[in-house]
């Protein structure tokens, strides 16, 4: 016997008509929103870094001149600009080096490499608004061993990457690959950068300023910030030394005046004593040098004229006391 067809009623009509209206509408909503979808969460899904692209008449379109046109570097993306309200969006988890030292702007701008293989490139110019603070970042942030290239008074260069200063501008290079022929190229666009970027200020001296004897090559640093953890202790130079017994760092806080590097050294020798050093008095050894030691570790405060010295982290008294002195008599033979 057959089954018997189920009538549907008109109330239940009505219903599936409604149901089927509602998703057209929310069909019809879901396409205008895509339509419409936020920028900020379209640039989130791709990856790209939310920089806001250089304006003619704003601060940044300054940084936008100083691209040039190189033959063989087609650019992948406009010129983009990033202020200190912005640049962790840009290299998230270094901006505070930055930021420290005086940061005022950078602009950067992606490019493809055809005489390096298709490689992707990307240049960033730093403003740091003086030639210390360029130096600052660049020898913090610089590769051990890296050689040093003679396109500026500081520069070098890695397997993939090109660093220099010019003035108050700090500038990577920094490319996706490496090989020899993408390592000639980046020496090229940087030659060209070079000549656009200006050339006020004089490069931050460090030739002669520590003893070489004992320095390691590359390690001279320049500190912008609260050197050694003391809060407000900035623009201090430090340089890595192999002594008899382990490695010790040298530093050079040169001041305006000598009351001021009295104050500042005062100030030190307060901040080791509050962090558990005690003062040695050692026959014999001049006035003019403070020894410190905790746990094995010794520290020495050294004013010479308008300069504080000192040493940092000795393995011994010995070592502490001789780089104290080769640091002495540099600083006596300074004009």
């Amino acid at each position: 016997m057959g089954r018997r067809k189920s009538r549907v009623s008109l109330t239940e009509r009505l219903a599936g008509y409604g149901i089927l209206a509602l998703l057209g509408v929310i069909a019809l909503w879901l396409l205008f929103q895509q339509a419409h979808f936020n920028p900020a969460v379209q640039v989130a899904l791709r990856g790209e870094p939310p920089g806001r692209p250089l304006a003619a008449g704003s601060t940044p379109a300054a940084g936008a001149a100083f691209f040039p046109e190189v033959p063989g570097f087609t650019p992948r993306s406009p010129v983009e600009g990033f202020g200190p309200e912005n640049l962790s969006d840009k290299i998230n988890g270094k901006a505070e080096l930055y930021l420290a030292a005086g940061f005022k702007e950078m602009s950067c701008r992606r490019f493809t490499v055809d005489k390096g293989g298709g490689a992707h490139l990307e240049v960033f110019i730093y403003d740091m608004g003086s030639p210390a603070n360029a130096y600052a970042v660049f020898s913090t942030q610089r590769r051990p061993g890296a050689p040093d290239l003679p396109l500026t008074a500081h520069a070098y260069s890695t397997p993939n990457a090109l660093f220099f200063t010019q003035g108050r501008f700090y500038v990577e290079l920094v490319a996706d690959r490496s090989s020899p022929a993408l390592a000639a190229q980046l020496a090229v666009y940087a030659k060209a950068l070079i000549s656009r970027l200006p050339q006020e200020g004089e490069a931050t001296a460090t030739a002669g300023l520590f003893p070489p004897e004992g320095l390691r090559a590359d390690s001279v640093r320049l500190s912008a910030a609260d050197t050694f953890g003391l809060e407000g202790f900035n623009q201090v130079f430090t340089a890595e030394y192999a002594m008899p017994g382990g490695s010790a760092t040298a530093f050079m806080a040169p001041r305006q005046t000598p009351a001021q590097a009295a104050q500042e050294a005062r100030r030190y020798q307060e901040f080791l004593t509050a962090n558990g050093y005690r003062k040695i008095e050692k026959p014999g050894v001049s006035e003019a040098i403070q020894l410190y030691e905790l746990d094995g570790s010794f520290e020495i405060v050294l004013l010479q004229d308008r300069t504080l010295a000192g040493v940092h982290d000795a393995p011994s008294q010995e070592a502490a006391l001789e780089l104290a002195a080769k640091l002495r008599q540099t600083l006596k033979e300074k004009p």
